[in-house]
């Protein structure tokens, strides 16, 4: 309520209050008055307090019933305030995975995905470059490169020279990494999974590449227990559960039993599978 709106409604409550009063004044003097009491001023006032003080209490009432009122009013308001805001997380949350998706598709992308793909491969058909490629997300631990990957790998990386193969290899780790990350962050998204599973981003067709990398990570962090000493709880294993859970497509309960996937999944058996990742 504006002050002139108070000014509004209170001029005329004064005037209507101080006329009253007037008005029983003039009226106790009056002789008809005179005639039926000995103290025509005490009653009248009297009479006058009992119907201000009913006309109090009915303000009580009338203002309690509008306050009620007026809490109804602001629950259902509040309630629409939360039902929007609901659906405005909730459009966020699928406009959020929606721009992710966009990025998988994207040109860029798609050399981040072929790069990728190139290292993975050459990690299922080599243990000795599997090893090379894990040791290498860490600063303690590292392989060195081995020039022998280039008479093993190069049918997968097409290049004319040692050194030619060396910068391509090494771009294919750093998208790797990029890909990784990518899907490490759909795995901080787990509550918007119903939205992610609808845009699928292939993970059937990476799960299995996935999972290696996880256990090999696994294998050489116990090899390597200086790792921890400088490096924070990064976990592949965990990132590839998480896609799991979101994918709805069970885990595995122990590195065996993922390696008995991978090994037997369509994509490894026609990559061509080194039996030295059983060892």
């Amino acid at each position: 309520m504006n002050k002139k709106t108070g000014y509004k409604i209170a001029f005329p409550v004064i005037f209507m209050i101080l006329g009253i009063w007037i008005g029983g004044w003039f009226f106790s003097l009056t002789p008809e008055i005179s005639q039926v009491t000995n103290q025509p001023v005490n009653d009248v006032f009297n009479s006058l307090n009992a119907l201000f003080a009913g006309l109090a209490f009915g303000g009580v009432i009338i203002t309690v019933y509008l306050q009620i009122e007026e809490l109804k009013d602001t629950r259902e308001e509040l309630s629409r305030t939360s039902e929007a805001n609901q659906m405005m997380a909730a459009d966020s949350k699928e406009k959020a995975v929606l721009d992710l998706y966009q990025t998988f598709c994207s040109e860029y992308f798609q050399t981040v995905k072929s790069y990728s793909m190139k290292v993975l491969i050459g990690c299922v058909r080599d243990k000795r470059y599997c090893d090379f490629v894990v040791s290498r997300l860490f600063v303690v631990g590292q392989l060195p490169f081995d020039e022998r990957f280039y008479d093993s790998l190069n049918d997968i990386f097409q290049c004319e020279s040692v050194e030619e193969f060396r910068t391509e290899e090494q771009k294919g780790r750093f998208k790797l990494d990029e890909l990784v990350n990518f899907f490490s962050i759909l795995t901080f998204k787990v509550n918007s999974k119903d939205i992610i599973k609808n845009c699928d981003f292939f993970y059937a067709w990476w799960r299995p590449l996935f999972w290696l990398l996880a256990t090999t990570q696994a294998q050489w962090c116990e090899a390597h227990p200086e790792i921890k000493d400088f490096h924070d709880d990064f976990n592949f294993q965990r990132i590839s559960k998480a896609l799991d859970a979101i994918y709805e497509t069970g885990s595995f309960a122990s590195g065996a039993e993922a390696i008995a996937f991978i090994k037997n999944h369509p994509k490894i058996m026609s990559y061509g599978w080194d039996e030295e990742h059983e060892r």
